[in-house]
C-alpha cells in the first residue's frame, strides 16, 4: 500500500521536479517508510512507499523491468502475485526481487493489457510503456484503491492516489453538479469527485493516455445472474462454497505479507466470520481492535469482547467521544478531500490511529451487506415491493403519507410503497436519499438559484437509472443491491476506510471483496439473501455451529455515531458557529431559516444527526475551498 502520482506532458518535456515531490508529499502518509521520483522527457513518476510485501530496497518504486522500457507506480496488494510469478518465470521471465510490484510488470510485459485481468487483488497503479509512448492507469474491480486525474490548461495529464496531491498543478474549483449529488447519497459519485475538471478512475477501468489523448474503456463489470436452487443439497453447497471461499480469501490476505497481521472487529457477523476465518489460519492469537460509544444502545464493545474471547484473540478496545469530533473535523475533511459525509469515518479514524501503532495490516468486514443483503433499508424494501402489488394498500398509503400523525418511519415506508407503486427503482432511489436531503427537503433548505442551476443532477434520479438498467434483466431489489454494490461501496465505504486507515499508514484488506466471492455472492438465488424480512440468509447458515447464535441473530447496528444527542448536547456550539454565521460560503447555498429548523427539531427529539452532520462537514469544506 502506498501513494503513487504521476504527470505526463503533452509536449514531451520534463515534468518539473518541485511539483512531482510536492505531489509526494502530499500522500506521504500513505507510504512513510520511502519516497521515490523518476522524470525523464515526457513523463515524471512518483512514490511513498508503505512497506509490506517484500521489505528490501529492491522492492522500492517506481519501479522498471529489465528492459527500461516499462516503469511502474503501484499502489495496493496482489494476492496471487506468487502463482503469476511461477507461471512467467516458466516463461522465461527473470525476477529480481520477491515484490508484487514486479510481477505486474512482467505480467504487462507477457500479456499486455491483458495482465490487468489476471491479477487477483487490489490496486491502483500508472505504467509507463516508453515503446508505445503511452501512460496506462487502472483500477481494481471493486475499487479499493483511489486513483484521481485531471488535465492541465497545458493538456498535460497528471494523477494522483489523493486529490490533494494534484493542487499543485490544477486548479480544486467546486463542482456544483456534484455537491447536488452529495446531499442525496453522502458521497459524491465517481467519476466525479466533486471539483471541477477532476475525475477518478471507475472500478474496473483503464484509463490510456498517448498522442491520442485520453481515453478510458471497462475491462471488467459485475453482473447479476442468479443461480437456481436445486434443494437441500444445492443448499448445502451453497454454504460450504461461501466459508470455502471466505476462508481463502482470509487466507491469501494473511499470508501475502511479511508483517503481522490483524482485524477490526465489532458485534456483528461479518467481523466475527472474518476472526474465525483467520483463527485458523495462525498459529499467535490474532490482534483485534474496536471502536466503541458512551452510548450504550450504538456501543458494541461487550459483544466484540465476547467474540474475542471465543477466539482467543490478542484484543484492545477504544471509545469514541463527542469532543473528538469538534478537535477532529478539520482534519477529517481535508483528509478526505471530497464533499464527505459518512459519520462512521469519525470513529473508523480513530480506530484506524490507534490500531495503527500496533500493527501494519488489519482485516475488515467490509462488503458483507452488499453481498449476502444485511441492510435494514433491504429489509424495508422488499416488504414495500410486496405492499406496493396491493391496489388497495398502495392508495392507502398515499394518504396515511400525508397525514400528521404518522409516525415519520412509518410515513418514510408509506411512501416508498407509494412509489414502489409507480416505479420500483424510484423507490429505491427515494429510500437511499431519505436519511439525507431527498428531492423533496432540497427544495427545503436549498436557494432556489442553485436548484436551477444543478437541476439536472438530482440524486433519486441517479439511483433510479442506475438501477433501471439493471432491474431490466433482474428484480428491483437485486438492483438495487447491485447499486450500493458498484457505487454506495467503492464511493462510499471503500473511500472511508481507505482514507481513514491510510492516514496512519495501515493498510486495510476486505477478505469479502476478494473477487471470487463477489461473483459467487451475485449469482446465489436472491431468496439466499433476503427472504420474508430475514437478511444474510446463506451466510448465517455457512458459519452456524461456527459463531455463536447470539453473534448470528443479533439485530444490525452498524458503526453509527450518536450525532443527534451530540448535537443536543457537547456539540451544539459547533453547529452555531459553522451553520449559522452569515458571512460563511454555505450562507450562499443554503437557507439559514431551513438550518435552524434542522437544530430546533433535532433539539426537541427529531433525529436529524446524519443531516446536520452533512451540513457541517461541507460548510467546513466550502470554507476551505471558496
Amino acid at each position: 500500500m502506498c501513494g503513487i502520482a504521476g504527470i505526463v506532458t503533452r509536449d514531451g518535456s520534463p515534468p518539473s521536479e518541485e511539483i512531482l515531490r510536492s505531489m509526494a508529499e502530499a500522500v506521504a502518509h500513505r507510504g512513510p517508510d520511502g519516497e521515490g521520483i523518476w522524470i525523464v522527457p515526457g513523463i515524471g513518476l512518483a512514490h511513498r512507499r508503505l512497506a509490506i510485501i517484500d521489505l528490501s530496497p529492491n522492492a522500492a518504486q517506481p519501479m522498471h523491468d529489465l528492459s527500461g522500457n516499462f516503469t511502474i507506480v503501484f499502489n495496493g496488494e496482489i494476492y496471487n502475485y506468487c502463482d503469476l510469478r511461477r507461471e512467467l518465470e516458466a516463461k522465461g521471465a527473470q525476477c529480481r526481487t520477491h515484490s508484487d510490484t514486479e510481477v505486474i510488470l512482467e505480467a504487462y510485459r507477457a500479456w499486455g493489457v491483458n495482465a490487468f485481468l489476471r491479477l487477483h487483488g487490489m490496486f491502483a497503479l500508472g505504467l509507463w510503456d516508453a515503446h508505445e509512448r503511452r501512460l496506462l492507469l487502472v483500477r481494481d474491480r471493486i475499487g479499493k484503491k483511489p486513483l484521481f486525474y485531471a488535465m492541465t490548461p497545458d493538456g498535460h495529464l497528471a494523477f494522483a492516489s489523493e486529490i490533494k496531491a494534484l493542487a499543485p498543478i490544477t486548479s480544486l474549483a467546486p463542482d456544483w453538479q456534484a455537491i447536488r449529488l452529495f446531499f442525496g447519497l453522502q458521497y459524491v459519485p465517481s467519476p466525479l469527485t466533486g471539483f471541477e475538471g477532476v475525475k477518478q478512475l471507475l472500478p474496473g477501468e483503464v484509463g490510456m493516455f498517448d498522442e491520442k489523448g485520453w481515453r478510458t474503456e471497462k475491462y471488467h463489470e459485475w453482473e447479476v445472474g442468479s443461480r437456481k436452487s436445486k434443494g437441500e443439497s444445492q443448499i448445502e453447497s451453497y454454504d460450504e462454497h461461501i466459508r470455502f471461499l471466505l476462508h481463502n480469501a482470509v487466507k491469501l490476505r494473511l499470508l501475502a505479507s511479511d508483517v503481522p497481521v490483524g482485524a477490526f472487529l465489532s458485534g456483528g457477523i461479518d467481523s466475527a466470520a472474518i476472526v474465525a476465518c483467520a483463527a485458523t489460519h495462525l498459529e499467535r492469537p490474532l490482534q483485534t481492535f474496536t471502536m466503541g460509544f458512551p452510548s450504550l444502545h450504538m456501543d458494541e464493545r461487550r459483544e466484540a469482547r465476547e467474540i474475542a474471547e471465543q477466539f482467543w484473540t490478542d484484543h484492545s478496545e477504544f471509545v469514541a467521544q463527542p469532543e473528538h469530533l469538534a478537535v477532529l473535523l478539520d482534519d477529517l475533511v481535508a483528509q478526505y478531500d471530497a464533499p464527505y459525509a459518512d459519520s462512521s469515518a469519525l470513529p473508523l479514524w480513530l480506530l484506524a490511529r490507534e490500531t495503527a501503532k500496533e500493527i501494519k495490516v488489519v482485516l475488515t468486514g467490509d462488503g458483507g451487506d452488499e453481498l449476502f443483503g444485511g441492510y435494514r433499508r433491504y429489509r424495508a424494501y422488499e416488504k414495500a415491493i410486496a405492499f406496493a402489488k396491493i391496489p388497495f394498500v398502495s392508495l392507502a398509503s398515499g394518504v396515511v403519507c400525508c397525514a400528521s400523525f404518522a409516525a415519520p418511519n412509518w410515513r418514510r415506508f408509506l411512501e416508498t410503497v407509494s412509489a414502489a407503486r409507480r416505479d420500483p427503482c424510484r423507490a429505491y432511489g427515494e429510500l437511499f436519499c431519505g436519511s439525507y436531503f431527498a428531492t423533496s427537503r432540497l427544495h427545503e433548505i436549498f436557494h432556489p438559484e442553485f436548484l436551477r442551476e444543478t437541476e439536472t443532477a438530482d440524486a433519486v434520479d441517479f439511483i433510479t437509472e442506475r438501477t433501471s438498467l439493471v432491474e431490466r434483466r433482474t428484480s428491483p431489489l437485486e438492483a438495487a443491491m447491485h447499486f450500493d454494490l458498484t457505487s454506495y461501496l467503492p464511493d462510499d465505504l471503500n473511500v472511508k476506510m481507505d482514507r481513514a486507515t491510510m492516514r496512519f499508514g495501515l493498510e486495510a484488506r476486505c477478505p469479502f471483496l476478494d473477487q471470487e466471492l463477489v461473483a459467487y455472492a451475485l449469482a446465489l438465488p436472491l431468496r439466499e439473501k433476503i427472504n420474508h424480512g430475514k437478511k444474510k440468509i446463506a451466510l448465517r447458515r455457512a458459519f452456524f455451529g461456527v459463531l455463536s447464535d447470539a453473534v448470528l441473530y443479533r439485530k444490525k447496528r452498524g458503526f453509527q455515531v450518536p450525532l443527534a444527542d451530540w448535537f443536543r448536547g457537547q456539540l451544539g456550539f459547533l453547529l452555531r458557529e459553522r451553520l449559522l454565521d452569515p458571512s460563511l460560503p454555505i450562507a450562499r447555498v443554503i437557507r439559514r431559516d431551513a438550518i435552524e429548523r434542522l437544530i430546533r427539531e433535532n433539539a426537541h427529539g427529531r433525529d436529524h444527526g446524519n443531516r446536520l452532520w452533512m451540513l457541517l462537514t461541507f460548510s467546513t469544506w466550502l470554507e476551505k475551498h471558496s
